[in-house]
C-alpha cells in the first residue's frame, strides 16, 4: 500500500515531457494562436495578446485572457504579426490561465513560459489534475526538459487528493 501511494505521488508531481524547444510544447512544432485582438510593439519584441487568447502546439494548449509574447534579440527586425522577431524568449499569461497537455490539467491566475530556463511557472490558486490525482498549491513550477514539476502551498499547504490504482481482487 504504502508504495502505491508514492507512485501516486510521484505520478502526480512528475511531468515528464522531451526537452522543450518550443515555446507551449514540447514538441515543437507550428502554433496555433486565436484571440480577439492582438497587438505587434515591433520596437519592444513584443505581441500582446488580448481576450479569448487560446494559443495550440502539438497536443499542448494554453488559454489565458491575456498572453504577452517576448522575443529574444535587439528589436532592429522588422515583423507583421507574430513571425519575424525570432525565437521567442519568454510568455506571460494573465487572467484564468489553463495550461493542458494529454498527461495534465493546469490551471492559475498567471503563468509564466522561460525559455532560458524552459520552464511554465503558474501562481494563485494553482490546481494540477493527472488523472483522477489533483493537487493544488499557489505556485507550480514545471521544468519541461527535466521532467519536473513543483508545487508549493505558499504560505498554506500543498493539499493532494490521491486515488491510487485499486487490484482488480483487492478485497475490502
Amino acid at each position: 500500500m504504502k508504495n502505491r501511494v508514492f507512485a501516486a505521488m510521484a505520478a502526480l508531481t512528475v511531468v515528464a515531457a522531451p526537452a522543450a524547444i518550443a515555446q507551449v510544447s514540447g514538441e515543437g512544432g507550428p502554433i496555433k494562436v486565436n484571440a480577439d485582438k492582438s497587438e505587434v510593439l515591433e520596437k519592444q519584441r513584443k505581441v500582446v495578446l488580448i481576450d479569448n487568447v487560446d494559443i495550440m502546439q502539438g497536443t499542448a494548449r494554453l488559454r489565458a485572457n491575456r498572453v504577452t509574447i517576448n522575443y529574444a534579440g535587439s528589436g532592429e527586425t522588422q515583423t507583421n504579426g507574430l513571425t519575424g522577431f525570432g525565437d521567442i524568449e519568454s510568455m506571460e499569461a494573465v487572467g484564468e490561465v489553463f495550461y493542458v497537455t494529454p498527461d495534465l490539467k493546469a490551471t492559475g491566475t498567471k503563468g509564466i513560459y522561460n525559455a532560458a530556463s524552459d520552464t511554465i511557472t503558474l501562481t494563485g490558486d494553482v490546481v494540477l489534475i493527472r488523472g483522477e490525482d489533483v493537487a493544488t498549491g499557489q505556485r507550480l513550477v514545471m521544468n519541461l526538459e527535466e521532467g519536473r514539476t513543483v508545487l508549493d502551498g505558499g504560505s498554506g499547504q500543498v493539499q493532494m487528493n490521491i486515488n491510487p490504482n485499486q487490484p482488480d481482487n483487492a478485497s475490502n
